[in-house]
């Protein structure tokens, strides 16, 4: 029995040693991974195009913008309060991600919607009302997957499809 605790409290050690190297690895090469409280007016320098989204909510929410190439991946997030928000971002050439805005805790009614642009173009967009209270376990989000951010190319499904 002792035998088995040792090899348990083993692995347990390993696993701590292995998450604490690669914390530390991310923060002193700046990691490629990476989280910011606010949408961004630029991501990795931009270069590749300006991508508009326009938010609307009815209560207040979040917003989610996330951006991802072979190297590297950032996940924003802004609150806003209730209304229309826009933001413009400059964004590199071949970045996908995903763009939604969520309400978490909606009353009957409440409706949310976020449009996307590419260099000015329409590329598409997604909505939602809550017609009853929401159920347990359930969330209320509009949102698009985005196969290539400058060139406004979304995925061929919707976010919540």
């Amino acid at each position: 029995m002792e035998k088995l605790v040792r090899k348990v409290l083993g692995a347990i050690a390993g696993v701590a040693i292995c998450i604490a190297v690669w914390t530390i690895q991310g923060k002193l090469t700046g990691g490629g991974n990476d989280v910011a409280k606010s949408i961004p007016a630029q991501v990795w320098g931009g270069g590749g195009g300006t991508v508009t989204l326009e938010v609307e909510a009815s209560e207040p929410a979040y917003v989610s913008a996330s951006f991802e190439n072979d190297a590297d991946f950032l996940e924003t997030w802004q609150k806003v309060e209730a209304g229309t928000h826009t933001f413009d971002i400059d964004v590199p050439s071949d970045v996908s991600g995903s763009v939604w805005v969520r309400v978490d805790k909606p009353s009957a009614g409440a409706k949310v919607k976020v449009v996307m642009r590419a260099n000015g173009e329409y590329v598409g967009e997604d909505a939602m009302t809550l017609d009853k209270p929401l159920e347990k376990g359930y969330g209320f989000a509009a949102g698009l997957e985005v196969d290539d951010y400058a060139k406004g190319k979304l995925t061929e499904e919707g976010f919540f499809d």
